[in-house]
């Protein structure tokens, strides 16, 4: 009976320490996760549409800060440096949810061009246009 009580306490101490290796594996990978998405993606907050433009200095803070400005405009603007192929973006904002803004200058330079345009009340269409022009062509 004795051996039986000890086997069955050493069944419970190799459980319970499994249980509690498991238990650390799974907040480490959710801590890493956690730094992950906010070190490279906007935040699961719904009113955080790109990554915040304090993160960053000169035109990358510009193109940034007119993402979160004109997020509306940007969903409805191409992207002409051919991230939709490489990266599954849709749309313009999609550069500036991730740090793809920050890297790109097609990106950067369209997106501070349609935030001055729509500053001076470009209508949507003719922003599309310009950059369509001045893009579409490789310049």
């Amino acid at each position: 009976m004795k051996v039986r009580a000890e086997k069955k306490r050493n069944v419970l101490l190799v459980g319970g320490v499994l249980a509690g290796l498991l238990v650390l594996a799974g907040a480490g990978m959710y801590e890493m996760r956690a730094s992950a998405d906010a070190a490279g993606t906007a935040s699961s907050n719904p009113t955080s549409i790109t990554l915040d433009p304090s993160l960053f200095v000169g035109p990358v803070r510009e193109a940034y800060l007119a993402a979160q400005k004109h997020p509306d405009l940007l969903m409805q603007l191409d992207c002409y440096c051919g991230c939709e192929q490489h990266e599954g973006h849709r749309n313009l904002l999609d550069c500036f949810r991730s740090r793809h803004g920050e890297t790109c200058s097609t990106c950067m330079d369209e997106a501070i061009m349609a935030g001055k345009m729509a500053g001076a009340g470009t209508p949507v269409d003719q922003i599309r246009q310009a950059l369509r022009q001045h893009y579409d062509h490789g310049e």
